[in-house]
């Protein structure tokens, strides 16, 4: 997982979602600027009440002078940081506030709206600008629970008993809160999942450009086959019926020598390879596509062993993806093992189940239900080893639920991990995953 570790290696700045841009910011102002023009006219025109426009239409006028001036002067397709960002919003609801307060405070039902801007914060900002916005939001709405100024009414405007006061400043705080954490943590797991999706697809880029240049390769010995047993086939004419100087045969038997060789690489290149079948290796043994994905974790000191029950006939395909999540599944698996790790291939009438199970201590039973989810780790970094980052089993699982299987983790009989990876043989042959050898 080291390679992976380096894969991960993201801009900070993408860890809160951010980026907002201003023109959008901009764009939602003049909305509200346009829906509080509205009210206060329609308040005041239609229904006759008192809006008290010598102090409500200056503050809003102060907000669309402020968007005129960023419309006008600023970059609007420039993105805020999350600094700048906050700001914005802070100053969205401290506007809002001030209106609500001229306008009868908590007893004007569009107070709910003081909602909106910690919530907005929670889901595209960092913890500390929410916890800001949150401790705003929560002193605004109390200073609105004092405004002097009543209800805009035709008449007497209705009396707000204090108990149901109370009760509203307590239901907005509570719904604030409420909100605030909700938003947070839905929007922190998104995040962390675009990030691990992220590290998902370069460590899968990786493995595919390997497996390419492997094809490459393949591709390559079969194409310079004929050209090299031309030139080798030349030059030994030439050397035979050669009767000039000495200098000029050396470089012949050279020629020779060496266009040999060239055709020797090649065919331990395509060794294994059926002449004209392209496709030969698309499909492989499962035992033979587990050994090769856990090759690099043979020599850490911990026994591998491998065993196969059922139809040993049915090879599936090879392909980066499996052959990435069984590697880091088999990471995982060496990196908790005391002594040996042991994968089972099983192939029943309905199912093809892939289990590996380790002497370890065991997956902690407070994340065993979370396995899966990204950064979900125990493993602490050590000196000389790499630190789990809780992605290797996330990438996997991804990797092999894309190709319709699904995974169970529990505790083995001898304590250790065990992981079960199955599919349905009707999705392998629907999907052409898998066929039989002869």
């Amino acid at each position: 997982m080291g390679k992976d570790k380096e894969l991960i290696l993201i801009d900070p700045a993408l860890s809160y979602g951010g980026g907002v841009r201003l023109g959008t910011l901009v764009l939602i102002r003049w909305l509200a600027v346009g829906g509080q023009l509205a009210a206060l006219l329609i308040v005041h025109q239609l229904l006759g009440f008192d809006v008290r426009l010598d102090l409500t239409l200056p503050t809003v006028l102060v907000s669309a002078l402020l968007n005129l001036w960023f419309s006008l002067r600023a970059d609007t397709n420039a993105r805020l940081n999350e600094t700048q960002s906050a700001a914005h919003l802070t100053f969205d609801l401290a506007h809002l506030t001030l209106l609500l307060f001229f306008t009868g405070g908590l007893a004007n039902p569009f107070s709910v709206l003081t909602l909106a801007p910690a919530s907005v914060s929670a889901s595209i900002l960092g913890s500390r600008s929410t916890k800001l916005l949150l401790a705003i939001s929560l002193s605004l709405v109390t200073a609105l629970a004092f405004t002097p100024f009543p209800l805009p009414w035709d008449g007497p405007p209705p009396e707000i008993n204090g108990l149901l006061r109370l009760s509203i400043w307590i239901s907005l705080c509570f719904t604030l809160i409420f909100l605030t954490l909700y938003m947070a943590r839905i929007g922190r797991e998104g995040r962390e999942r675009e990030r691990a999706l992220a590290a998902m697809q370069a460590a899968l880029e990786a493995e595919q450009q390997l497996a390419a240049l492997g094809t490459l390769a393949a591709a390559a010995a079969h194409e310079l086959s004929t050209p090299l047993g031309t030139i080798l086939l030349v030059s030994k004419d030439l050397l035979d019926t050669w009767d000039g100087d000495k200098q000029t045969a050396e470089d012949l038997a050279l020629i020779a020598e060496q266009t040999t060789r060239c055709r020797d690489i090649l065919a331990q290149l395509r060794q294994n390879r059926i002449a004209g079948d392209s496709d030969h290796f698309s499909h492989m043994n499962v035992e033979a596509i587990l050994r090769e994905a856990a090759g690099p974790h043979e020599k850490r000191g911990i026994t591998i062993q491998y065993a196969t029950s059922g139809d040993n006939r049915v090879n599936i395909r090879r392909t980066p993806e499996l052959i990435h999540a069984f590697r880091n599944i088999t990471e995982n698996a060496v990196g908790f093992a005391r002594s040996s790790v042991t994968i089972t291939v099983q192939w029943t009438i309905d199912h093809l189940i892939i289990s590996i199970e380790d002497d370890g201590p065991g997956f902690d039973p407070q994340i065993l239900r979370r396995l899966g989810e990204p950064y979900v780790t125990t493993r602490q970094p050590t000196p000389g080893q790499d630190g789990g980052m809780g992605l290797g089993l996330f990438i996997a699982k991804t990797l092999l639920e894309r190709s319709r299987a699904s995974l169970t983790f529990s505790q083995a009989a001898s304590k250790g991990a065990h992981i079960d990876i199955s599919w349905k043989r009707t999705h392998l042959d629907s999907e052409k995953l898998a066929k039989t050898s002869h």
